[in-house]
């Protein structure tokens, strides 16, 4: 069985566009902005961030879609139990 090797190059540039995507979210906090669609478009940096990282960095792309998808809606709970903790 041949197995499969990322490339490394694909590994630096989502490495690269975490960083960039940290970056913005941490100007967002720096500059006071605030509001629903603010806590959205953060909630939704994070979400992709986290997708990003399960897939290239946890392997998940190698996986069956049970794991993928158990990712991802942990993901989607955690940040509306998160959202409805600092709204409420």
């Amino acid at each position: 069985m041949i197995e499969k090797k990322p490339s490394t190059t694909v590994e630096t540039i989502v490495f690269i566009v975490l960083i960039v995507l940290t970056l913005v979210t941490y100007k967002v906090g720096e500059t006071d902005m605030s509001g629903i669609f603010v806590s959205l478009g953060v909630f939704a940096i994070a979400l992709f961030k986290g997708a990003l990282i399960s897939e290239h960095f946890m392997q998940l792309k190698y996986a069956s879609g049970i794991w993928r998808w158990l990712i991802l809606i942990w993901l989607i709970l955690l940040g509306i139990v998160i959202y409805i903790a600092f709204t409420v």
